[in-house]
Order: C-alpha cells, then sequence, then structure tokens
C-alpha cells in the first residue's frame, strides 16, 4: 500500500478540523447526537429516529413520477422510497420508512438545518461503532415489523456523515456480513465538501471490486452554496471524489436564493464532473416548515411561473434537450 500524502490540516477551516475531530473518536469509534436529547421528532432511543420520506401533508412527494408530476414545481422531491423499491423491488410505498441516525458534528451551519446548532458541535454526543449502528437499527427493524410496518432505509445523517467516511463503509460492511444488502439500503445525507480532507486523513484504501459495491450506498448532497462561491470548490471536488469511490451520488440544490446565472454556471460544472450529473440534480422549492427552522430563515415562496424548477428546466432543455424530472433520477446513468 502506498504510504498517505502529507496531512494537509493547515490549509484547512478550524471549524472543518473540529467537527472532524469530534466524528472520529478513534479506535473504530464515532461520535453520535443522542437523539433523546433534541427537538427532532420520531425519536426511537438515543441512536435512531424513525421518518417517513414521502408525506402529502407535508408536500414532500416523489414528483419524478407521472401521478405526482403536476407538482414537481411547487413540492419537494422526496424520492427515496422509489430508490429504494429499484434496488429492492416492491411498490415504492411499502418503503416509506427510514431509520435515521445522526453524526454528531458538521463543517457547516446552514441558516436552514432544522437540527439545532449546538448538535452539529459535538454536544449531547455518544459514541459507538458501525456494528453497534447496526444492531441498534436491525432491534428496531424487528420492532417495526411486530406492527406491521417495513423498516428498509438506514439513512445516515447530521452533522456531516462524511466527515468519516470509514463509518459510511464499515456501515455497508456490516449490512452485507449479515446478509442484509437484499433487504435494506443505506442512504448517506452529505454536503460533500468535507469529504476530500476527511477520505486524504482516512487510512481507508479501496479496491476496484469494493468501488463497484459501494455503487449501492445512496449519497443524497445537497449543494448548499453556488459555483463561484468560496465553499464551492470543496463541494466540487467531493462531488467528483464521491463519484471516484463508487457512491451512487443524487445532487439537489434548495435554489430559492440561486440566481439563473449560478444554475446555468451549476450544470456546466456538474456536467464537467460527470454527463449524467445534471440530470439528476433537485431544484427543490424548499418550503420545509419546521418548527426549528421559525426562527432562522425567512424565504420567499415565488409564484410556480418563477419557481427555480422552472429555470433549471429552461436550463436543461437548452443544453440537454431534455426537461427537469422527465425521468425518475436513478434511472439517470452518471457516465
Amino acid at each position: 500500500m502506498a504510504s498517505k500524502p502529507p496531512a494537509v490540516a493547515s490549509k484547512e477551516r478550524p471549524i472543518l478540523l473540529r467537527a472532524h475531530r469530534i466524528v472520529n473518536v478513534g479506535g473504530g469509534d464515532y461520535a453520535f447526537t443522542d437523539l433523546r436529547k433534541t427537538d427532532l421528532g420520531g425519536v426511537q432511543n438515543r441512536q435512531f429516529r424513525f421518518f417517513t420520506p414521502v408525506r402529502r401533508d407535508r408536500m414532500r412527494l416523489p414528483t419524478s413520477l407521472p401521478e405526482f408530476a403536476g407538482l414537481r414545481h411547487v413540492a419537494n422531491l422526496s424520492d427515496s422510497p422509489v430508490t429504494v423499491a429499484a434496488e429492492l423491488g416492491g411498490h415504492w410505498s411499502e418503503h416509506n420508512l427510514a431509520a435515521i441516525t445522526h453524526v454528531a458534528a458538521c463543517n457547516f451551519r446552514c441558516s436552514y438545518c432544522y437540527v439545532d446548532y449546538r448538535h452539529l458541535a459535538g454536544r449531547d454526543a455518544f459514541v459507538t461503532n458501525a456494528d453497534g449502528v447496526v444492531d441498534e437499527f436491525l432491534a428496531l427493524r424487528h420492532t417495526a415489523q411486530a406492527a406491521g410496518q417495513q423498516l428498509s432505509l438506514l439513512r445516515v445523517s447530521g452533522g456531516e456523515p462524511l466527515l468519516a467516511p470509514s463509518l459510511v463503509i464499515e456501515i455497508y460492511r456490516a449490512l452485507a456480513a449479515r446478509g442484509l444488502l437484499g433487504s435494506v439500503v443505506l442512504k448517506v445525507e452529505s454536503n460533500l465538501s468535507a469529504l476530500p480532507y476527511a477520505w486524504h486523513q482516512s487510512a481507508l484504501r479501496l479496491s476496484v471490486a469494493e468501488r463497484e459495491e459501494l455503487r449501492r450506498v445512496k449519497v443524497h448532497t445537497t449543494l448548499h452554496h453556488p459555483p463561484g462561491s468560496g465553499d464551492w470548490p470543496a463541494i466540487r471536488d467531493g462531488i467528483a471524489l464521491a463519484l471516484e469511490l463508487g457512491f451512487d451520488l443524487f445532487p439537489a440544490v434548495g435554489a430559492i436564493d440561486w440566481t439563473a446565472e449560478q444554475l446555468d454556471m451549476s450544470y456546466h460544472e456538474l456536467a464537467r464532473i460527470s454527463p449524467g450529473l445534471p440530470r439528476r440534480l433537485a431544484v427543490r422549492p424548499f418550503h420545509l416548515d419546521y418548527p426549528a427552522l421559525a426562527d432562522r430563515r425567512r424565504l420567499p415562496r415565488p409564484a410556480e411561473s418563477e419557481a427555480p424548477s422552472m429555470v433549471w428546466e429552461k436550463i436543461l432543455r437548452r443544453h440537454a434537450d431534455v426537461g427537469y424530472l422527465d425521468e425518475p433520477r436513478h434511472l439517470v446513468p452518471l457516465t
């Protein structure tokens, strides 16, 4: 194995270095937020909370499907159950339950984050390893099945999970070792900006076969900062590295405050990384109504004709002669 390049910590922002230290405890252990000490909904125990991805009353819908296509410019795309059904079989509604765990730190402080800031900085944390996460998930799965619910989606959120890419890979390996990949999908929610630094610090190296296996890990990334911003180079490099490592990548933008020029720049930036990425991009209205956000954001609600997704539709048709969400994102090849 080649020796690791010298550390580049001096080039990184202090918040990234601190968040990385918080999450990566060492010895195969990682820090997670104790969900019993949060205001998040659906808390089942310190490790996990339940979440229903598709909810009509919250306007979270799989709007790439024909039955919901008319709402794609006003509803928030929620396509995890569709993606899981494509992987495991069955109808998407059979996979409309997720168990979410939250790592204990993040390198961003986005104004619209529904996690309280103290839980993005390691407060109220506990320590466990990948096997512990899978053990807790399986216990919850048994409880859900006893109640007549199917639990097939394990989501790792945060905080920023890819502060610890080894955690994600170890959870995937633990699922594989227990023969669960035929009934469970692993999804990761990440801003991707921390991945280049975290991977550089990691001792993990993947074979070609292992990278092929990681195609089964779904990484949903919100691009929190547009091209041209100070944070964009790290996000762009994180996107490229995530694809190089083999992750199945689904980008998204909460684009209320993105200009048409920034969206057009994002098309070209994503297309340079991978031809399929622009067609996989979800441009969401981001009309989320969580109590925790009430004092942090005041996003306007544009008319449908002015919605960012309408701007994105025009950009896609101009550059690629396709419409926005003409087909479900998981059917769009990345290369």
